[in-house]
C-alpha cells in the first residue's frame, strides 16, 4: 500500500511540474483577441523551436531558469553571439505559412551600400535579413499589452518611431533579463522573438553571398 501511495504521489508531482512548464499562449486573453488560431499555432511553433535550443544545455533546469541562463551567456560573451545558423533558422521560418510568418516578421533582401573592411559594395541583391515588422499583428498585441506594462509600451513605440529594433532595446533586454518571468506568455513570446531576431554578422552574410555567387 505504501509503495502505491509513493507512486501516486510521484505521478502527481510530475504532473504538477509538467503543468508549470507547459506554456499555453491562450491563457493570455490579449493573444487570443489579437491573433487568429492559425497565427497562434505559428507562434507556438516558434516557441517550441527556440525552447529546444535554449534547453539543450539546461535539461535539468526549469524552462524559466534555462532562459535566464541563456541570456546570461549572451551578456557574458565577448564575441558576437548568434544562437542559430541562418540556413537552419531560415528553413524553420520558411516552414511557417505566410500568415503565420507575417504576424511578426518580414525578410529584407536588398542592401544599397555595404562598407566592410576596405571594400564598398553597392546594390547587393538577395542577402536575406530577418526583420521584426514595425506594423504587424505582434505590434498590435504589444500596443495592448503596453496599456498595463510600461516596458512593452516603450518597446512598441520605439518600433513604430524608428521602424526597427534599436540597439538600445537589444542591449537592455539581455542585461535586464532577470526582471522577467519566462513562464508568462508575453515574456516568453518576446524572448523567443528576440532570440530568433539575432542574426549572423553582415560579414558572414556577405561571405556566404559571395561564395554562392561565385
Amino acid at each position: 500500500m505504501k509503495v502505491i501511495l509513493i507512486i501516486v504521489y510521484s505521478l502527481l508531482v510530475s504532473s504538477h511540474i509538467f503543468c508549470q512548464e507547459n506554456l499555453d499562449l491562450r491563457d493570455d486573453v490579449l493573444i487570443t483577441s489579437t491573433f487568429t488560431e492559425r497565427e497562434i499555432e505559428g507562434l507556438e511553433s516558434m516557441i517550441q523551436y527556440v525552447d529546444n535550443k535554449v534547453t539543450q544545455e539546461s535539461i535539468d533546469l526549469s524552462i524559466n531558469k534555462a532562459y535566464h541562463l541563456f541570456f546570461e551567456k549572451i551578456s557574458k560573451s565577448k564575441e558576437y553571439f548568434a544562437p542559430f545558423g541562418e540556413t537552419e533558422k531560415y528553413q524553420f521560418l520558411n516552414s511557417l505559412d505566410s500568415v503565420q510568418f507575417s504576424a511578426v516578421w518580414k525578410f529584407e533582401t536588398d542592401i544599397q551600400v555595404l562598407n566592410t573592411g576596405d571594400t564598398i559594395y553597392r546594390n547587393l541583391k538577395n542577402i536575406p535579413q530577418l526583420v521584426i515588422k514595425p506594423f504587424s499583428k505582434y505590434m498590435d498585441y504589444l500596443k495592448e499589452v503596453g496599456k498595463e506594462d510600461s516596458y512593452f509600451e516603450a518597446l512598441q513605440k520605439n518600433f513604430t518611431t524608428i521602424g526597427s529594433f534599436s540597439l538600445d532595446d537589444f542591449v537592455w533586454f539581455f542585461k535586464n533579463h532577470s526582471t522577467f518571468n519566462f513562464t508568462i506568455p508575453k515574456n516568453r513570446l518576446w524572448a523567443v522573438i528576440y532570440i530568433l531576431r539575432m542574426e549572423e554578422t553582415m560579414d558572414k552574410k556577405l561571405e556566404r553571398y559571395l561564395n554562392i555567387k561565385n
